[in-house]
């Protein structure tokens, strides 16, 4: 039921994105003092739909959704970050005779005659490149209703990978919204906002920038390297200089490297806890061995007597914290 409420609330603040008549702010006479005069009258009534504008005067705003993906800021000496994925969408805007899908953008408050992007920074870059100005809605929309219209236009999109989203919840809870909108902008349970949750909270940022999105690498790969670092199977600055010995290759192959290099480690743990006890893990089996001499010998025969029980024991506390 939440969820169905979830996803009415953002149907509604996409609609109005994209061309119910927005409300006139009441601060100035003007629909919004931000605006270039020649967009007011188009904005204030919902008419003519889609503008063309200067991507030099779109601004960055909100939680970052994808990684590697930045808008150069205004006067910023700094070349585009265009990436392999903006080069190609660029082509493929010129082969297609044009960009398509309109970007969403809203007038800035704080810089005169900018505007903020709400989604599509990927499609900025890509006009960016070719040097034609970008197909844009342009609508006044306060900080909720752009989350959710861009938290709307995330969960549409089949490319933003599980790494990706879980960096989106952690921006918009970073930026002070609270939990519920969040939910409300991602069009996802509590349970799954947790989950997101666990995998920035164990897998440090420098760390996943290095790694990257890994389009095709879902929830498993992800939980299994936060369960690592968390249960200090490896450190952050190890795992990153293992990286830096790995081939380069996708962002995926970084992942599954990393993990690989893992699990060979395990596969060769040791654990001695207790004098001449020594417990040997590995991917297929875990084996213990006592040696049955010396100080050992009473407790290595302690040990046979009551083994059965001790696992027995474990095995119930195990399955009442699985049930959890």
């Amino acid at each position: 039921m939440a969820l169905k409420q979830n996803k009415t609330s953002m149907a509604a603040a996409i609609a109005a994105a994209a061309g119910n008549p927005p409300i006139p702010p009441t601060k100035t006479e003007r629909a919004n003092a931000a605006l270039p005069r020649g967009t007011i009258a188009s904005v204030r009534v919902g008419a003519g739909g889609i503008q063309e504008i200067d991507t030099s005067l779109i601004l960055p705003w909100g939680p970052k959704d994808r990684l590697g993906v930045e808008l150069t800021p205004v006067n910023s000496k700094a070349e585009p970050n265009v990436d392999a994925a903006v080069l190609e969408l660029a082509e493929s805007i010129k082969d297609a005779g044009g960009q398509q899908v309109p970007v969403l953008l809203r007038p800035s408050e704080e810089v005169d005659g900018h505007f903020e992007v709400i989604y599509g920074r990927r499609r900025i870059l890509a006009c960016q490149h070719l040097n034609q100005p970008v197909r844009a809605l342009v609508r006044t929309l306060d900080d909720k209703e752009a989350l959710q219209a861009k938290g709307l236009e995330n969960s549409s999109r089949v490319d933003l990978s599980y790494y990706e989203r879980a960096r989106f919840a952690r921006e918009i809870l970073n930026q002070g919204y609270d939990r519920s909108e969040a939910i409300t902008a991602l069009a996802i349970s509590k349970n799954t906002l947790s989950q997101l949750e666990r995998i920035t909270n164990d897998i440090p940022e420098d760390l996943g920038d290095m790694i990257g999105p890994a389009p095709k690498s879902g929830r498993p790969k992800w939980t299994a390297l936060a369960d690592a670092l968390r249960k200090k199977v490896i450190t952050a600055d190890k795992a990153m200089k293992l990286l830096e010995t790995l081939n380069p290759g996708s962002s995926d192959d970084r992942l599954n490297g990393l993990l690989g290099s893992l699990a060979r480690k395990k596969e060769a743990q040791e654990n001695r806890p207790a004098p001449d006890v020594v417990i040997k893990t590995s991917n297929s089996a875990v084996n213990m061995t006592i040696k049955r001499a010396g100080e050992n010998e009473a407790y290595s025969r302690w040990l046979t007597e009551n083994l059965a029980q001790l696992i027995q024991e474990s095995y119930e506390r195990f399955k009442e914290n699985a049930e959890e």
